[in-house]
């Protein structure tokens, strides 16, 4: 079956906007470094490629699919810039794990993240237990950032000069 121009443009968008749902819904840990939107379009365009390469889907009809997945991606980006709402929906934001020493456990229950990945996270950033934190959030990439007690973190520069 030959589709349109259209009708690829049609299928193309429904498929990066289905992906990046998918991806939303799998959740930040599946996705290591990258962002959703990329690992979208990373999907996609890999994808596409093959089908080219292999002569499945004509040549014209492929260099429309590309342009179609890299100019949705870039109305996505575009428009998640300009609004709140949007990117909230399409991008995810940094989830609290650990305040004040505490674990959170909404927050690691929305991350589908047990205590114990947590805690092996922790120990690749130097930290051994929850209480010598102030705060950690699972980032929009998939790691985990620690910020330290004040009692807790290295002598700082300005601190070298008090001790003169």
């Amino acid at each position: 079956m030959e589709l349109d121009l259209t009708g690829i443009v049609f299928r193309i968008s429904v498929m990066y906007l289905y992906s990046l749902a998918l991806v939303r819904i799998a959740g930040k840990q599946s996705i290591g470094q990258l962002t959703a939107m990329d690992l979208v379009v990373t999907l996609i365009i890999g994808d596409l490629f093959d089908d080219v390469f292999w002569a499945e889907v004509p040549l014209l009809q492929g260099l429309v699919g590309f342009t179609t997945v890299i100019l949705t991606h870039i109305l996505v980006t575009y428009l998640t810039s300009r609004s709140k709402t949007l990117d909230r929906l399409v991008n995810s934001w940094a989830r609290l794990l650990i305040k004040n020493g505490k674990l959170v456990p909404e927050g690691l229950q929305r991350e589908w993240m047990r205590q114990e990945t947590l805690q092996f996270e922790m120990r690749l950033k130097g930290e051994e237990h929850p209480r010598e934190v102030k705060e950690a959030r699972l980032e929009p990439e998939g790691q985990v950032s620690v910020l330290k007690t004040d009692f807790n973190k290295g002598v700082q520069k300005k601190d070298r000069s008090r001790l003169r």
